[in-house]
């Protein structure tokens, strides 16, 4: 494998599409050099001469199954590393992803670390518990240091979503706490801890995101709230409209400079509406 690992990725899910692109626009050792949202188009590419050094494909794509992606990857490419990515796991589905040529199986619970030392496939840097260290993305430039003095709390119970944005803001130098539940959320602000801004998942397992926006402002009211969601636009734009949030980020849809321009936008507006 080379030094830089080459990736290409197969998922009709935009989200993570949107998160491997990001880690990869800022880990130099990693490099993303196809995406798509179906089998048969990256099948087609490497019919044409695409080549990547780490395929992930979704078990459950639309048109052509992740199996039948995988066989027809193998078939070409002895060399390549081909990992199954899917939210099962049930047995059958990881005898299939393997006997159709697979080197792994990756779950979409895992976390961030999990997911880059398979596509690494690195055990050197596992702990006493068998599990690789999140690996740090790239030092941003001296001169990009948007979130430098702000600090951002991350709600998200998806463990790779709230894994991967901790490391996109902390390379952007923002001081990143996290939490997977709206409950551990609570116990974080029982605990007098403050925050500039809040990335809330609207959808928190049982609980909606979007209802605990009146319980920052009621604990700090100078932190900014931004609802976190899969959501459309125009339901984006009516959940800030209803719950009174400082603004919107649609998962997948949007850049991590974007990400950056949004939350310090929205941090400025939550101070200067409080006089700060």
């Amino acid at each position: 494998m080379s030094e830089v690992v080459r990736i290409a990725i197969a998922d009709d899910s935009e989200v993570v599409r949107n998160l491997i692109e990001e880690i990869a626009r800022f880990e130099p050792d990693y490099e993303l050099v196809a995406s798509f949202d179906n089998g048969r188009d990256i099948a087609a590419w490497v019919r044409e001469g695409g080549r990547a050094d780490v395929f992930v494909i979704d078990m459950r794509l639309p048109g052509l199954s992740g199996t039948a992606t995988i066989s027809a990857l193998r078939r070409r490419l002895a060399e390549a590393r081909i990992l199954a990515f899917s939210a099962s796991a049930q047995e059958e589905s990881v005898k299939a992803a393997l006997a159709a040529g697979a080197d792994g199986y990756l779950l979409k619970e895992s976390t961030l670390s999990e997911l880059l030392n398979a596509i690494r496939a690195d055990d050197n840097h596992g702990g006493s518990d068998g599990l690789a260290g999140v690996a740090p993305l790239a030092k941003p430039a001296e001169t990009d240091a948007r979130g430098s003095g702000l600090s951002v709390l991350v709600i998200d119970d998806h463990d790779l979503v709230r894994d991967a944005t901790t490391a996109l803001l902390e390379s952007k130098r923002f001081r990143v706490y996290s939490c997977a539940s709206a409950d551990e959320a609570r116990e974080w602000l029982a605990g007098g801890n403050l925050c500039d801004a809040a990335l809330v998942d609207v959808r928190l397992g049982g609980e909606s995101g979007a209802e605990m926006v009146s319980e920052f402002r009621a604990i700090t009211p100078t932190t900014a709230v931004l609802l976190h969601s899969g959501a459309t636009d125009t339901d984006g734009a009516r959940l800030v409209r209803e719950t009174g949030a400082d603004g919107f980020l649609a998962k997948g849809d949007y850049t991590i400079d974007e990400m950056v321009s949004g939350l310090t936008a929205a941090i400025d507006r939550r101070r200067e509406s409080q006089g700060l």
